[in-house]
């Protein structure tokens, strides 16, 4: 099982501070607490060994898939109301009953290194977050790009449930990625990169 600490740190905390944005509790704190939502994506491959900043979050489990669809579906189809909306993904999305926390989804927006990387078949990155003073994980992953299905739609209808663009976007133009979880290291100062999954006597 993924560590109770790391599901604090990416999730826990992140729902904490959605809820104080949807109380109106925009400060310091706030902004701090988005590093939870915007990693490093960490790849090697034809573009060379390449970083760069993304929008992250789990996804919820496959058999709820199909469910959640639907509603973000409808959510979308409404007019957009962002107070609404980050009461939708409180009572909708963050829920930690619906959620796998063994993988992570993001939206390529830029086609351009980590794109030409991922898209050579090595299928490998890291997640690197980092929270100030001294918070970090590096999460070593399995990544798969997809261009349609459920795990696309999901990905974008995330992204635009809270960043509603005035004209829809053509999401053919935005592939997901799909990251598995291999392992997980607390880089953190008072840890210096302690592995803390998988245990030393359980495979990923």
């Amino acid at each position: 099982m993924i560590p109770e600490e790391f599901i604090r740190y990416a999730f826990e905390e992140r729902v904490a501070g959605v809820r104080k944005l949807a109380e109106g509790k925009f400060g310091p704190d706030a902004l701090i607490g988005f590093t939870r939502h915007n990693a490093a994506i960490i790849t090697c491959g034809p573009a060379g060994v390449n970083g760069s900043i993304k929008g992250i979050g789990f996804i919820h489990r496959d058999e709820l898939l199909p469910e959640t669809i639907e509603k973000l579906r409808k959510e979308l189809s409404r007019s957009y109301d962002p107070k609404r909306a980050l009461q939708f993904l409180l009572e909708e999305i963050y829920v930690r009953e619906r959620v796998d926390f063994t993988k992570f989804v993001s939206l390529e927006l830029a086609k351009k290194h980590t794109w030409k990387n991922v898209k050579s078949g090595r299928g490998e990155a890291t997640i690197l977050f980092f929270t100030p003073p001294s918070t970090s994980y590096e999460v070593r992953c399995e990544v798969e790009v997809h261009e349609d299905g459920l795990v696309w739609e999901y990905a974008n209808a995330i992204h635009d449930v809270f960043h509603r663009p005035e004209r829809r976007r053509d999401w053919n133009k935005t592939p997901a990625y799909l990251f598995r979880i291999k392992g997980i290291y607390n880089n953190s100062e008072d840890a210096m990169g302690l592995k803390i999954y998988p245990p030393a006597n359980l495979k990923p």
